[in-house]
């Protein structure tokens, strides 16, 4: 994933849906991953048209699906990956959080129920919707305005181009007028059973994470956990939304869960090494981070000074590296203001 294509924050996401609407299914060389006979997980590109992964629990009476990526079209590869498997109603569909990549091929199931953390409805409702009405209101002033151009116009070559320009617009503005964001109706605070066959299917918010309202979905049976973007596995991760510090906390309650297997928002499929080693890479930030703060040194001189430590340097979505460390040293130096110690926890030894 390129800093480009990537969704530093949710009112980001129309621009970059105009940049991924043209590419194909091809582009994001999907694939299916068969965890147990019923339970599957999709693993996307990061730089194609779903940004985010997904997965899906084949139940007695019909399947649940765990987000639906980035835009229809994905959603619509999703439902025909389902397929594949089985012609069972999709019957719930589960965002672990309000970001588009998750959530924006709901529209793809309009007979599931959608779950998901209240929050996450709040988030969408408050901060989704309104942010696409702005996109759709600037893409329709800029056609005008290109066309109040083009009317002008009198040198041949320059309104050749100017119908070019027109003819994108006017694909990129359908796309967002055909983009249905459908929030979830059935809420939870922290906890929900889904009971349908033999699988007991756990919908848990375990806490913050990439964004205040992350939720998981949990097989304790199979000892599996789709993550959302609560794990990212050997990337970097995006932490405009987070309050990282907290994050760590929650990281801490998924390894109490019993899994070995964790399904990441971004990345292929992880075990329990790869959370800790997650988690790892935030005390390793908050280490390289604190000094700055304990000697009262300013931001500047930390992000000119802090290098991204070797052992990360194969890790994607590097770009968000001086953003991590800023957010960090923001939430240091707040609890620093509160005087609250803002030295971490100290680990037994052995």
């Amino acid at each position: 994933m390129t800093g480009s294509n990537w969704i530093p924050a949710v009112f980001l996401y129309a621009a970059l849906l105009g940049c991924n609407a043209g590419l194909s299914a091809a582009d994001e060389n999907a694939q299916l991953i068969r965890l147990t006979e019923d339970i599957y997980a999709r693993i996307v590109n990061p730089d194609g048209n779903a940004v985010g992964n997904s997965g899906f629990i084949i139940l007695q009476r019909g399947v649940l699906v765990f987000d639906t990526h980035f835009t229809p079209e994905a959603g619509r590869q999703l439902l025909e990956d389902i397929r594949t498997v089985t012609f069972k109603p999709v019957r719930y569909v589960v965002n672990s959080h309000h970001h588009p990549d998750h959530t924006h091929g709901n529209q793809v199931f309009p007979d599931a129920h959608v779950i998901a953390n209240r929050g996450t409805r709040e988030n969408i409702l408050e901060k989704d919707l309104p942010s696409l009405d702005r996109t759709i209101q600037i893409a329709q002033t800029q056609m005008d305005r290109m066309r109040n151009t083009a009317l002008k116009e009198t040198d041949p070559d320059r309104l050749d181009t100017l119908k070019l320009e027109i003819r994108s617009q006017q694909d990129y503005l359908s796309t967002l007028l055909n983009l249905k964001i459908v929030p979830p109706l059935v809420v939870l605070e922290d906890y929900m059973s889904i009971q349908d066959g033999t699988l007991d299917v756990r919908i848990r918010f375990l806490g913050p994470g990439e964004t205040d309202t992350g939720t998981v979905l949990y097989i304790p049976s199979e000892r599996i956990v789709f993550c959302g973007d609560l794990f990212f596995k050997n990337a970097l991760p995006n932490i405009q939304d987070a309050d990282i510090l907290k994050w760590m906390e929650t990281l801490e309650k998924l390894l109490q869960l019993e899994a070995d297997r964790f399904v990441p928002g971004h990345g292929i499929v992880g075990n329990r090494r790869d959370v800790e080693n997650f988690i790892t890479y935030f005390e390793d930030l908050r280490s390289l981070v604190e000094p700055y703060v304990s000697r009262g040194e300013g931001l500047d001189r930390a992000l000119k000074e802090i290098r991204m430590p070797a052992k990360y340097s194969g890790y994607r979505f590097m770009n968000f590296f001086r953003a991590n460390v800023q957010k960090m040293f923001t939430e240091l130096k707040t609890l620093q203001m509160l005087s609250i110690p803002i030295e971490g926890p100290k680990k037994p030894k052995g």
